[in-house]
């Protein structure tokens, strides 16, 4: 009898899931468990049967946000808009971040703004969550990582991708998403958005403080007022008519 070693068979289950929907790849794996385990019970003699999979519905809530299609796009901003690092700790709930940039090694102590959390994890239920910053990848790359470890980010640009002008880094939403209509921005600077105004919702600055609830504020505005198949533009428009000291004019 030809011996089949584990590790081919694991190529041989590896090359039958590449590139296969997400769909496919969770009903195979749902049904190869329970076949195995039908073989199992008929070894034991058990007269239990195991039931095939014979629907898609079983791997329905197995999709990843990451593979699911969201028909707008909100882009953050990082510092002083979900965190703030100091180079100095200044309060024991500080996380102390390492970043190696070339041959130097940065230590940075982070805040995360309150409610950061619960903000990324409620919209991404409805939006596609991207960051975009001013800071050096391998700086906002640990931040970002610590700020959100579940993965609600699903993009991340950095400096290299702004535009520089006049020593001002400037975010082109078009790099982010080509359609205006369909994309928007949280940030605490203007000059951040000031190439896309229109797309734009300015946030107050964030440092340290605790009670600080913008971003409980703007996720409930948010959810009301950005509907399915609406226009962005109009959708911030109307909120700034209606929350005109919080979304900053």
């Amino acid at each position: 009898m030809e011996y089949i070693s584990r590790s081919n068979i694991a190529k041989m289950v590896g090359s039958s899931l590449v590139n296969t929907s997400a769909t496919e790849r969770c009903k195979k794996i749902i049904s190869w468990s329970w076949e195995m385990l039908g073989s199992i019970l008929i070894m034991m003699g058990s007269p239990i049967q195991v039931k095939s999979l014979d629907s898609d519905d079983d791997c329905k809530n197995k999709i990843t946000a990451k593979e699911t299609e969201k028909e707008f796009t909100l882009v953050l901003d990082l510092d002083e808009t979900l965190i703030h690092s100091d180079m100095e700790r200044t309060s024991f709930l500080d996380e102390e971040i390492i970043v190696k940039i070339g041959n130097t090694i940065e230590k940075y102590y982070v805040k995360i703004r309150p409610f950061a959390r619960d903000f990324l994890k409620a919209l991404s239920k409805y939006f596609e969550l991207v960051v975009f910053t001013a800071a050096i990848k391998e700086y906002a790359d640990k931040v970002i990582d610590y700020l959100d470890p579940s993965g609600f980010i699903k993009r991340r640009f950095y400096r290299d991708s702004c535009t520089k002008k006049d020593g001002v880094f400037y975010k082109d939403l078009t790099k982010v998403n080509p359609n205006l209509d369909k994309t928007f921005i949280i940030d605490n600077s203007f000059s951040g958005m000031s190439l896309n105004p229109q797309n734009g919702i300015l946030i107050k600055s964030w440092y340290n403080d605790l009670k600080d609830q913008e971003l409980k504020i703007y996720e409930a505005m948010i959810k009301k007022y950005v509907k399915p198949k609406d226009n962005i533009i109009k959708s911030i428009n109307q909120m700034k008519r209606k929350y005109p000291k919080n979304v900053l004019n």
